[in-house]
Order: structure tokens, then sequence, then C-alpha cells
């Protein structure tokens, strides 16, 4: 069960938030691939049909962090889907300016995980958190840094840090649209799965898992 521990993500805190635009417009690290990951990806009809049949709109509040490759992934794919559905009301925080409501809304051994994504209902009551991106994303990732590791063996420690982080981006945008894919249908089935008003334990905790699994 996700822990609870200290948890204030109030009306009064959510409404504090941003809109991707201003999130955007203040991104300090990876702000063009991230932009470009945005702007690419399309979001499914299927995703856009689940929110777009809620009978009531729910609220969502992102925490995410410009220098995270998780957050490069898979913040600009769900804050495009929130953009693309009126249901969906959306909050966006710097994690790194939220540590302790963040932390507070993950498990006790996940401190410092990041981004996080929480949906509510009107009343703030949590229905789902969503942590760092896919579950079924992460062979993916794996293979990602497989290739990479390839590409830059032989090079230096430094020389290879930097190639290694610029190696990834060029990877992320250009896999946005099927990473995007594998996110949005996890994120989106998370969802339904936490509305279908069959859960009596809320909020449902998907996204990835830690340890990871075999």
């Amino acid at each position: 069960m996700a822990s609870t521990r200290g948890t204030q993500l109030t009306q009064e805190k959510f409404v504090q938030g941003m809109t991707t635009q201003q999130y955007i417009d203040q991104i300090k690290v990876n702000k063009d691939p991230f932009v470009s990951i945005y702007e690419t990806v399309q979001v499914p009809l299927e995703s856009l049909n689940l929110f777009n049949a809620l009978s009531e709109p729910i609220k969502l509040a992102v925490f995410t962090a410009d220098w995270c490759g998780d957050a490069m992934s898979t913040t600009p794919v769900i804050l495009k889907l929130a953009d693309k559905a009126p249901n969906i009301i959306l909050q966006v925080f710097n994690r790194d300016d939220e540590l302790e409501l963040s932390n507070s809304l993950l498990p006790e051994h996940r401190a410092g995980t990041v981004p996080i994504f929480v949906v509510m209902d009107q009343d703030m009551n949590q229905k789902v958190r969503f942590i760092e991106t896919a579950n079924s994303l992460v062979p993916s990732i794996d293979a990602m840094d497989e290739v990479i590791n390839r590409e830059t063996s032989g090079m230096d420690e430094a020389e290879a840090r930097r190639a290694k982080r610029g190696r990834r981006n060029a990877y992320r945008v250009e896999h946005a649209q099927d990473w995007g894919e594998v996110i949005l249908k996890e994120f989106s089935g998370l969802v339904s799965e936490a509305l279908s008003g069959d859960q009596p334990d809320l909020p449902l905790q998907g996204g990835t898992k830690w340890p990871p699994e075999d």
C-alpha cells in the first residue's frame, strides 16, 4: 500500500502549481529534448476516449525534475495527454522545491524517486500514484543503456559520461512515440481501474517497481 506519511496535497497547495507552458518556460536542463518529445507524441485515441468519457473532471498533480531521464521520457507524454483532455485539471510542480510533499507520496523505501503523478477526484481524494515511468518500459530503457554502453566503450570516463547523456537524450526523442504509447497505456489503464468503483484500497500505485522485478 502507498505511504500516506505527512501527505499535504491539499486544494490550496494544488492550485499553486504550473501549467504545461509555465513549466516548460522555466526548464533549465534538457529543455530541447523535453519539448521535442512533447511536440512529437500523438496521444492515442483510446487514452483520449477514456478521459473524455469521465462523468466529472479529475485533478492531476505532477512532481517532476528537468534533470531526470525518466522525467524527460514520461512527463512530457502525460502533460500532452492532460493538455488534450479537457477532463484533466493539471498542475505541475518542481519536485526539488517540494521534497517533503513529494516524498510523502512515495512508499517508505523510495524517497527521492521522480517523477510522481497523482490523480485525484474533485474532492482531492487520491485515486492513483504513478511513479517514475511505465514498468513495462523498463526493458526498453535497459536495452537503450546496453546500446549506449557499447557505443561509448573505450572512451575515458569524463568523455563517456558526456556522450552517454547526449545519446540518451537523442534516443528518448527518437523513441518518443512508441515509448509514449507504452506510458499512456499503462497510466490510462491504472486510472481506469482506480475509477471503476471496484477498488477498496486507494490510491492505486503504478509505475516502476523497487526493487526491480526480475
